[in-house]
């Protein structure tokens, strides 16, 4: 058992709320430590002088007194946290806007590059199939003369 486990249950130890095991490990340990020897009989000495300590008898009202300061104590804490409330309940909602809108920037972004590879992706399919790279009427030929004819922008 390491010194730094021995040293929190001390003060169990001496008041006699640990268990048989974990007694018997303290007891074990304690005898071969010598530090924590002494840490064990300066608890000893600090329970035993508690112990003998002469009582003395509370005034009228003390009680009442003593639970009255804290009601009010706690109502002053309940009133400066309701103060700082809000400012944190702003704080959290503006937090969850800017995470929204991240989120929203960063999903569209996502969309986006998608959408620009399937149109880059369609582009290509297009050129590569398009009619415009054959020539179904050769300029010198008679349906080319024609179709030249015809063609809105065409000025005789």
């Amino acid at each position: 058992m390491k010194c730094t486990h021995v040293k929190k249950m001390i003060s169990r130890y001496v008041d006699d709320a640990l268990s048989p095991d974990e007694k018997k490990d303290v007891d074990s340990h304690v005898r071969g430590c010598a530090s924590c020897r002494e840490g064990l009989e300066e608890i000893r000495a600090l329970h035993q002088m508690f112990a003998s300590a002469e009582r003395f008898p509370a005034p009228y009202g003390f009680a009442t007194r003593v639970l009255a300061n804290l009601e009010e104590k706690e109502g002053s804490r309940l009133r400066s946290l309701l103060a700082i409330r809000p400012l944190f309940i702003r704080a959290a909602q503006v937090t969850f806007a800017l995470v929204v809108i991240t989120m929203g920037i960063v999903s569209g972004n996502l969309l986006l590059a998608e959408r620009t590879e399937t149109i880059e992706q369609a582009a290509v399919v297009q050129e590569a199939f398009s009619l415009d790279l054959f020539q179904a009427t050769p300029p010198d030929s008679i349906g080319g003369i024609y179709s030249t004819l015809m063609r809105p922008n065409h000025e005789s």
